[in-house]
Formats: C-alpha cells, structure tokens, sequence
C-alpha cells in the first residue's frame, strides 16, 4: 500500500513505480476513519522546505497504520535539508515506527527557483536511484 501526495507530478511518478494503485493523500484523508493495515505501507511526498507538506504531516498525525514495514520517500529537486530526519521524527511524535526512510532527486520544478530548461537537461538518474531504493 502506498500513499502519495504530489504537487507536480514527480512524487505520483515515484509512487506508480512502487504500486499500481496508489492512494492519493489528498482523497483518502476525507475518509472519516483513516486505519490502514497491509504488510508495508509508504508514503510518497515532496520535499517542501526542507519538510514533508502540511497535508502530509496532518495525514499521519490523524492516520494509525497497521504494518511491518512503514517507509517514505521524498522527493526533491535541489536541496532537502535533511528532510528525511524531520520526517522521521515527525513519525515518532506520532508514533510510527519508521523501518526505511529515503530522498530521491529529481527535477527541481519549483518554477521562482530554477530554468525548467536547464533542469530537464540534467541527468538525475532517477531510474537508478529507484532501483537502489
């Protein structure tokens, strides 16, 4: 089971690529229980301003996840700031134990930032570090 929260479209791609059907944030947490339970469950979300976005961080402080092995991945564009250790401690305050946690580059897309162009242009090997994944 993985859930994803994407606002451009990378973290969704990611997401595919992990499940066929992933669940989007953004719908499931309308749901009035919010109680998931599968062998590993994942969290797919972006990178914004060095944190998981507020709907993501609202998501798993309301949702209780029955699971082995809970992971996240997040992506980002240029710098994450660490993103991953506020992310996992953000699971631990609600507590989530998390078995894996990662970054994934991609392509910068936040557009006041960075020329499109010049980003697309670099190879982020995206593919490759799914695979290490």
């Amino acid at each position: 089971m993985v859930f994803y929260f994407t606002g451009t479209g990378n973290s969704l791609y990611i997401a595919k690529r992990l499940d066929d059907h992933p669940l989007s944030i953004p719908q499931v947490i309308h749901q009035p229980q919010l109680e998931f339970s599968a062998d590993t469950i994942g969290i797919v979300a972006p990178v914004y301003g060095h944190e998981v976005p507020p709907m993501v961080k609202d998501f798993l402080k309301n949702a209780r996840f029955q699971t082995d092995y809970f992971y996240l991945i997040l992506t980002y564009g240029n710098r994450h700031g660490g993103a991953a250790e506020l992310a996992k401690d953000l699971c631990e305050r609600c507590g989530i134990t998390v078995s894996y946690i990662n970054v994934l580059l991609m392509v910068d897309n936040w557009l006041p930032g960075f020329d499109m162009e010049e980003q697309q242009k670099i190879d982020k090997n995206v593919e490759g570090q799914l695979a290490a994944i």
